[in-house]
């Protein structure tokens, strides 16, 4: 039996690339997908991702997904392609307003700041990547969320959808990537998303702790030769929320980006997802 992963990334090798994350989720969906695992990817699709290009086809039952967002309904669409030279679907989710912009950097302004509206707009994508699943009538055993702009989706598993049966038994795991600022996250980014005060006390203007305190498992991958638990161990937030909820990360790093090295990652992977060979 197949192993259902949802992999969650707001950059994916070569439609956009802005970090090592997109390298990442081109990599490791290929190696899942070649070992005939059900895994498919869902990021956004920014303005300058060509769909003649990538060959991005419209689906019928995703051209509107109703999202309730900022207390209305904000419905997007998702459309489908898949990553070049593989089988591995991936879906496009669509929302002019956020993502029609032509920046590759994809989270920062013209002067080099981060965008003060990323919470907002990756807030908006997590909730589209949850509501997408009961369009696809899929159920992945796993929805892995790389990085702070997926971040959303753990916390929203255990509050907002906490009691829909449809999301019962998935697990989600937050892979740490980029321990970078986010722009501005506060009660208002928060509501925005549909949460109550309650649902975040404790934890204001500390998205990764608050994601680490309601994902199921915490992992880190790194591809630059240098394992990302230092920077990890001294973010006082992180250490935090794990020390509170009991939990650890699990180390995944490579110090040079030869095939044997991505082979070993991978495997190591698929043991951590339980992957039958």
């Amino acid at each position: 039996m197949s192993t259902k992963i949802y992999f969650l990334s707001s950059e994916v090798a070569p439609f956009s690339e802005a970090t090592d994350l997109a390298k990442i989720s081109n990599k490791v969906p290929t190696h899942f997908q070649e070992k005939k695992q059900d895994l498919r990817i869902f990021t956004p699709r920014y303005g300058f991702v060509s769909e003649r290009k990538f060959v991005v086809r419209e689906v019928i039952r995703l051209k509107e997904i109703e999202v309730e967002f900022k207390g209305e309904s904000n419905p997007g669409a998702a459309k489908s392609a898949f990553v070049p030279s593989t089988r591995v679907q991936v879906y496009f989710m669509e929302y002019q307003p956020y993502f029609g912009g032509k920046n590759k950097t994809l989270y920062k302004v013209a002067d080099g700041r981060f965008n003060q509206r990323n919470a907002e707009k990756y807030f908006y994508f997590s909730k589209i990547a949850i509501e997408n699943l009961t369009y696809l009538y899929w159920q992945p055993d796993y929805v892995l969320c790389n990085d702070w702009t997926t971040a959303m989706v753990p916390i929203l598993f255990k509050t907002v959808y906490a009691e829909e049966e449809f999301f019962t038994d998935m697990k989600t795991v937050l892979n740490l990537v980029n321990i970078e600022e986010m722009g501005k996250v506060g009660k208002k980014q928060y509501e925005m998303a549909g949460l109550s005060p309650e649902d975040y006390a404790g934890y204001e203007d500390d998205l990764l702790g608050l994601a680490i305190k309601h994902a199921d498992e915490i992992i880190s991958i790194s591809i630059n030769g240098k394992s990302n638990q230092t920077d990890i161990e001294k973010h006082k937030n992180i250490q935090k929320a794990l020390k509170a909820s009991g939990k650890i990360v699990k180390y995944f790093t490579i110090s040079d980006e030869n095939d044997e090295e991505w082979q070993q990652l991978n495997m190591d992977l698929e043991t951590f997802f339980g992957v039958e060979n």
